[in-house]
């Protein structure tokens, strides 16, 4: 039996494109922040948060504080989505009112005004309603920095993302914490 040097090639060809689809799909290598960096971060500032020594002796009795919250702050190279931003400072808030810490310790969470015309479009109304609006007593926002170091060796990326609760009548700061990773990569990245 002769064999067609085009059914050699055909049978190779199937061979390798079989061997192909059966590998793993590449891994992408990136120092970028992802979901369990954000779960890690909300997680542990949350419980920051609730444990803090000046938060954690208020009670009911005390008078409220009116916590409006704004998106997270980028100050790194790293694109972060405007929606990304928020859900940051959103699952931090999601954390802390599914736990009795908000009534325990006063405290009332409300929408920033920033963020009311996406409730309104929600909701299938054009404004607010009158008197719905709190004022708040106090802002929690965050910030991300991060330093870079690339070279042809590879690159790394050391992220710090600090959280403050301001109390907006004195000014001061009521509550601080901050949360860091380093991610490094060597060789070609796709950052």
């Amino acid at each position: 039996m002769v064999s067609h040097p085009h059914a050699a090639f055909s049978a190779s060809l199937l061979f390798v494109l079989a061997l192909a689809a059966c590998a793993s799909p590449p891994q992408t290598r990136t120092t970028f922040l992802n979901s369990v960096d954000l779960v890690n971060m909300t997680d542990r500032m949350a419980r920051s948060f609730t444990q803090d020594d000046r938060i954690g002796t208020r009670n009911e009795e005390d008078e409220p504080w009116v916590i409006s919250i704004y998106r997270v702050v980028n100050h790194t190279n790293q694109i972060i989505p405007e929606r990304e931003r928020w859900m940051y400072i959103g699952r931090m808030r999601a954390l802390l009112a599914q736990t009795d810490v908000a009534q325990r310790r006063n405290l009332i969470w409300i929408i920033p005004p920033e963020r009311w015309p996406i409730v309104a479009d929600e909701l299938g109304t054009s404004h607010e309603p009158y008197g719905l609006r709190m004022n708040p007593t106090h802002q929690l926002t965050a910030e991300f920095h991060t330093l870079t170091h690339t070279s042809a060796a590879g690159r790394s990326d050391a992220y710090v993302c600090s959280f403050q609760l301001i109390d907006l009548r004195s000014g001061t700061i009521a509550w601080e914490d901050a949360w860091e990773v380093k991610r490094a990569v060597s060789g070609r990245t796709f950052d």
